[in-house]
């Protein structure tokens, strides 16, 4: 029996509008009430909506998880204290920053941003929508220090941002190969290419938490569509596709849901192994 389902956000959990389908909150509603672990994981930091959504369906409980930053970051849903981490090396980070703004001259300026347990540090925000990424965050962003190591916190996420059209395929086609051992990269087209540690990835953090939990592995149940979901798609338990996953990512679970994010994936999924 299944005890525990974790959900990737966009192009998952959220309908293509961006926002949670009534059809999905009522069955996460009503598999909370009867004892199902429903974890929000995501690429996002706590702050970037996780917090919010998860309070919205209830699930802001002491004993309840979100696991954020691409599995780099677990947090208590009630206090948003973190419970355990998988944190990208401030050397490594150093390094990114180095040979990516090495990149700006031929591939045009991107905006830095580094995420760490503590605040979000900025770089180059003029080559990003500064007030879309303040309302994202709804936190005040401080100077990316020019020594990295100088910044307070653990890192949780670093991201290269750019409006140029294609900006996130071509540096991260370019970066994978000059990659810093312990450094790992994501695609998240058009805007964006994120690093985290190495070892920090969404099947991880699930077995993570399965293990603070008191469950197994391959107890859990997990939902995702893209490229950052495929470590818990293709890991212990049961990895689920949705319909609109890119080929790449769902040659990797164990089913292709015929369910889109657009028609209650998650209630679907929800209904047919937690009821």
């Amino acid at each position: 029996m299944y005890k525990l389902l974790a959900t990737d956000l966009d192009g998952t959990l959220f309908s293509s509008d961006g926002g949670v389908s009534e059809g999905n909150r009522r069955a996460i509603l009503d598999a909370v009430e009867r004892g199902v672990h429903f974890v929000l994981c995501s690429g996002r930091a706590p702050y970037e909506g996780v917090s919010a959504l998860g309070k919205s369906l209830g699930l802001d409980r002491p004993g309840n998880y979100y696991i954020c930053c691409s599995g780099a970051l677990i947090v208590e849903a009630d206090t948003l204290r973190p419970a355990a981490g998988n944190f990208l090396p401030k050397e490594t980070a150093a390094e990114l920053i180095r040979i990516g703004e090495g990149f700006f001259a031929e591939m045009g300026v991107a905006s830095i941003r580094m995420h760490t347990t503590r605040r979000v540090y900025v770089r180059n925000p003029e080559a990003w929508d500064a007030n879309y990424s303040k309302s994202r965050t709804a936190l005040t962003f401080t100077p990316l220090p020019a020594d990295v190591r100088e910044a307070e916190g653990e890192i949780t996420k670093l991201l290269f941002l750019s409006l140029e059209e294609g900006y996130a395929m071509r540096f991260y086609d370019r970066m994978e190969k000059v990659l810093p051992a312990g450094a790992l990269g994501y695609r998240m087209p058009p805007c964006l290419a994120e690093y985290v540690a190495a070892e920090a990835n969404k099947g991880r953090a699930v077995a993570q938490l399965a293990g603070l939990l008191g469950i197994s592995a391959e107890e859990t149940v997990r939902v995702g569509d893209g490229w950052n979901d495929i470590s818990m798609l293709s890991g212990a338990g049961f990895g689920i596709a949705v319909q609109n996953a890119p080929e790449e990512v769902a040659r990797c679970a164990d089913l292709i849901l015929d369910k889109t994010n657009d028609e209650d994936a998650v209630a679907a999924v929800l209904e047919r192994y937690f009821s």
